[in-house]
């Protein structure tokens, strides 16, 4: 089954994710980035989201919310509750959601909601500092991504 996911945090979190994503990734249209803007209330942020699961009624739902407990993670456990074709995570990072975006037609919704965690738990490091001559012949010289 396909499946779309829906990013959706405070402020402009989805759509500064949607810019990044794309600039790295590029655009993918079974993607949507709903924003939970100050003039937002709970009920503008689920008129939005049901705008778009509306569009997408055959398709399995990963929702990617900011943070855990917050107002757009409420609203989107609240949906997915009883629905077995929708599943909510929260916390997760921009290169977590690039690996399940291009992985989330090929994935069970439930194995693709541990993939996007487990990948942002392994590309969440800490950088060790080290003397920059003994790094320096693997930096990049051109201007990187």
């Amino acid at each position: 089954m396909e499946s779309i996911i829906i990013i959706s945090g405070h402020g402009t979190y989805a759509t500064a994710l949607k810019n990044t994503i794309e600039l790295v990734a590029g655009s993918n249209a079974d993607m949507y980035f709903i924003d939970f803007l100050v003039t937002d209330t709970e009920t503008t942020l689920q008129a939005k989201i049901h705008t778009v699961l509306n569009k997408n009624m055959e398709k399995q739902v990963l929702f990617v919310c900011d943070i855990l407990g917050g107002t757009p993670f409420k609203i989107a456990a609240e949906i997915a509750n009883n629905n077995n074709n929708m599943e909510v995570v929260a916390g997760v990072n921009v290169s977590s959601i690039i690996e399940v975006m291009f992985q989330k037609d090929e994935l069970s919704l439930s194995d693709l909601s541990d993939l996007i965690i487990e990948a942002s738990k392994k590309s969440t490091k800490k950088f060790i500092k080290v003397a920059i001559a003994a790094v320096k012949p693997y930096m990049e010289k051109d201007d990187g991504i």
